[in-house]
């Protein structure tokens, strides 16, 4: 609790594409790596202070530099106790939701920000999520997604009404935030499919939407073009180690 931290440098330094880390693709930091046994309260990255190391590239091939206030120096902290057992191996993943960690402050232009959201998750205490969106299920009052993929919000609990991504420049969220989503893609069938891997055990609200959600933009105010969600109809629980089902 109160011991001395345990850590682990890379040289050189490690770098990912979080973009392609998505649908259940992990890639490794560390493995097989020695920790004593205990009680752990939290776990700290560090980035690469250098300039360029830490980028976007956008959807017109532009590469834009991609600000971590204070990454070389606090790092990236996940408050999030763990225990590692005595003479045991545990298994854990660190889960960004990329969707609600860029912004793009006023006055930042053309670079973007990391305000990150992040999760440490048990692999042994989580679950996959997966289904399917039928073409009749893109009609109204959903617009038709066209040429755009419907993306899938998962929120925690029940019942819950979607509200859409808003990640202001400053000051706290809205309380009501998917706790992941998920872009939907075109399978050998033509139909939509998504998956989304490392869910923790619970109940979830379930939806999609084909409107584009700008982070920047509270577009749950916006009238008469506020984003349109088809919910699905039931609450999802997900399990541990086991994977379940939501079809549109």
């Amino acid at each position: 609790m109160n011991g001395n931290p345990v850590d682990f440098a890379f040289t050189p330094a490690k770098g990912f594409d979080l973009l392609g880390l998505s649908g259940g693709t992990t890639a490794t930091f560390l493995n097989g790596a020695t920790i004593p046994a205990g009680q752990y309260e939290w776990v700290r990255l560090m980035i690469d202070p250098a300039a360029g190391s830490s980028y976007i590239i956008d959807a017109q091939g532009t590469q834009h530099n991609l600000i971590i206030p204070s990454g070389a120096e606090s790092g990236l902290k996940l408050i999030q106790g763990f225990t590692m057992p005595a003479g045991g191996v545990a298994d854990f993943t660190v889960d960004f939701v990329l969707s609600r960690s860029i912004i793009a402050p006023p006055g930042q232009a053309p670079d973007y920000m990391l305000k990150p959201v992040l999760r440490l998750v048990d692999n042994a205490q989580v679950g996959i999520l997966t289904g399917t969106i039928q073409t009749a299920a893109l009609g109204a009052p959903q617009t038709q997604c066209g040429t755009r993929a419907p993306v899938v919000y998962v929120y925690t609990g029940a019942a819950v009404t979607p509200d859409d991504i808003y990640v202001p420049a400053s000051g706290p969220a809205p309380a009501v935030q998917p706790l992941v989503t998920a872009t939907a893609t075109l399978n050998s069938s033509s139909i939509y499919s998504y998956t989304i891997a490392f869910m923790p055990a619970g109940t979830y609200t379930v939806a999609f939407s084909c409107d584009a959600d700008d982070p920047a933009v509270d577009e749950s105010v916006q009238v008469p073009s506020a984003i349109e969600f088809t919910t699905y109809p039931q609450a999802v629980s997900v399990m541990n180690n086991m994977t379940t089902t939501a079809d549109f």
